[in-house]
C-alpha cells in the first residue's frame, strides 16, 4: 500500500488528459463507450494490473453493447495526490465513468455532489444484492442510504512474522496478547533484530487501530466515534496511542520508521531484519513472493490476528478497502457501468481478482470454486480465523476523515520525539484530518 507522489506537472497533464476522455459515448455502431480512470495496465500494481485484464474481459463479453476505454493517469493507483486530482474533476463536472478510491476518499469526493448512487440499482436487483457478504458496503454507504461504491473486496488484515525468528526468541507461536508481544519484542531488540517494521504511515496506523480495536471500547471509536473529533477523551485511543510510542521508545522498531514510505517497512521484514510487519493480504503478492523477499521467506512467514490486551481477546482489522465508483449521469452510461459492476462482482471475477491480488472477495463464493482457485493460504487463513474472534474493527480510514492519513504522517513523529503530549497530538490529528475537504 505503498504511495507515489506526483509532480504538479504529470498531475496537471493527467488531468488533461482525463478531461479530454472522461465523458462515455456512443459509437458509431451503436456500442455505448464507457471510461475508466483505475483501468491501466501495471507491471508493479496487482490491482491496476487486474482491473485492466477485467475490463478486457468485459469488452470480449459485451462486445457490440458495451466498451470500457482506459484513461492513463498518474492518480490511478494510490497517491497523496489522487483524492485532490478528482475533486477537481468533480467540481469541473468530468470524472471517468468508472474510477476506484477508498472509503475516506469515497467519503470527501461524495460531498460534490457528483458521485453515482448504486443504491436504486441494487434494489431492483436483491439477487445480485444478495450475493455481497454482511457488511461489505458499510464503509461505501452514506448518511441516507446512498452506496457511493460498489466493493472490491473484503480483507482482514493481520500481523505477518517469521517463524524462525520467533522460534529463536523461544516463541513457538504468536503472542496472543500485548504483554506477551512486548516481551517477545524485548527479546528481538536484545538479540539485535527488529521486532515491528514500521513506516510511520499506513504499517504504523495498522498497529494503532489494532491497539484500539482489541481494547474495551476501541471497536466503537473505529466505526463511530473517530468522526466526532474528541479523540484525546477515549481512554482506548489514549492507551494504544501511548503504547505504540513506548514502542519506538524501546526501540523495538526499525531505524528508519518515520519514512512515511511502507516499502521502508516491507524492506526490513523482506530482508528478516524485523520479524514482523502488519499489511493485508495483498503483501503476499506485491512483497512476500517477489525477488525482493529473502530466499525461503515465504514458507517462514505466518499470518496471525493481532493480540489482546487481554487473554482471548485477539481482533482483526476487517475492511471492503476501495470501491468501484462512477461519475456518469447518462441513463446509457449508467447501464453499461452497472453491467460493469455486475460483472467484477461475479464469482468468476471475484475469484480470479482473488488470485490475482491475493485479496478477499467481498461476495459469497462456493466453497468448492474457492478451493479450485487455488487461494492464497496465508490471506484465506486469516479470514477463517476472524469468523470467530473476540474483536473485529475497520481500519481508521474506513469511518476516519479523508485527511487522516497526511495528518498522521505530519504530527507522529513530533509526537514520539516529544514536542506534543498525547492530549495535544490527538487533538491536533482530529482536527488536521477533519480539515480536509475540497481542494484538499
Amino acid at each position: 500500500m505503498s504511495k507515489t507522489s506526483t509532480t504538479a506537472a504529470a498531475a496537471a497533464a493527467a488531468l488533461l488528459l482525463a478531461s479530454a476522455a472522461a465523458c462515455g459515448a456512443e459509437s458509431d455502431t451503436g456500442e455505448v463507450v464507457i471510461t475508466c480512470g483505475t483501468c491501466q495496465e501495471s507491471p508493479t500494481d496487482p490491482f491496476l494490473q487486474y482491473n485492466y485484464e477485467a475490463a478486457q474481459r468485459f469488452n470480449e463479453e459485451f462486445a457490440g453493447r458495451y466498451r470500457i476505454e482506459t484513461i492513463e493517469n498518474a492518480n490511478a493507483g494510490s497517491s497523496e495526490d489522487r483524492l485532490q486530482y478528482y475533486q477537481r474533476l468533480a467540481l469541473a463536472d468530468d470524472l471517468p465513468d468508472l474510477f476506484q478510491l477508498n472509503s475516506g476518499e469515497i467519503k470527501a469526493l461524495q460531498e460534490t455532489g457528483r458521485l453515482h448512487d448504486f443504491a436504486p440499482a441494487l434494489d431492483a436487483d436483491p439477487d445480485w444484492a444478495g450475493t455481497f457478504q454482511d457488511h461489505a458496503f458499510d464503509a461505501l454507504t452514506g448518511d441516507d442510504g446512498e452506496v457511493w461504491a460498489i466493493p472490491q473486496q473484503r480483507d482482514a488484515i493481520g500481523i505477518y512474522y517469521n517463524a524462525d525468528l520467533l522460534a529463536a526468541a523461544g516463541y513457538d507461536e504468536f503472542p496472543s496478547t500485548w504483554d506477551e508481544f512486548e516481551s517477545l519484542a524485548a527479546v528481538l531488540e536484545s538479540e539485535g533484530k527488529t521486532a515491528i517494521a514500521m513506516d510511520g504511515d499506513w504499517s504504523t496506523m495498522l498497529m494503532w487501530v489494532h491497539l484500539i480495536g482489541t481494547h474495551p471500547g476501541g471497536a466503537a471509536f473505529l466505526d463511530e466515534g473517530i468522526e466526532d473529533g474528541d479523540w484525546g477523551s477515549d481512554d482506548a485511543v489514549v492507551a494504544a496511542t501511548e503504547r505504540l510510542r513506548s514502542w519506538h521508545e524501546a526501540g523495538y522498531v526499525n531505524a528508519d520508521a518515520f519514512s512515511g514510505d511502507f516499502q521502508n517497512a516491507a524492506a526490513a521484514y523482506l530482508t528478516e531484519d524485523a520479524a514482523m510487519v502488519s499489511n493485508g493480504p495483498w503483501f503476499v503478492a506485491t512483497n512476500l513472493t517477489t525477488d525482493a523477499a529473502a530466499p525461503g521467506l515465504y514458507e517462514k512467514t505466518g499470518y496471525a490476528l493481532a493480540p489482546g490486551w487481554a487473554a482471548g481477546e485477539r481482533g482483526a482489522i476487517v475492511v471492503s478497502g476501495a470501491g468501484w465508483v462512477s461519475g456518469a449521469v447518462d441513463d446509457r452510461e449508467l447501464e453499461a457501468v452497472h453491467a460493469f459492476a455486475r460483472f467484477v462482482s461475479s464469482q468468476d471475477e471475484v475469484l480470479a481478482q482473488a488470485a490475482a491480488t491475493g485479496a478477499n472477495p467481498p461476495v459469497d463464493v462456493d466453497p468448492a470454486a474457492a478451493d479450485a482457485a487455488g487461494l492464497e493460504p496465508l490471506a484465506t487463513g486469516l479470514v477463517e480465523q476472524a469468523a470467530d474472534l473476540a474483536y473485529t474493527y475497520p481500519h481508521a480510514r474506513v469511518h476516519g476523515p479523508a485527511g487522516f492519513s497526511a495528518a498522521w504522517k505530519n504530527l507522529w513523529p513530533a509526537y514520539v520525539e516529544g514536542d506534543m503530549d498525547t492530549g495535544e497530538f490527538l487533538q491536533r490529528l482530529a482536527d488536521d484530518a477533519a480539515a480536509t475537504g475540497l481542494g484538499g
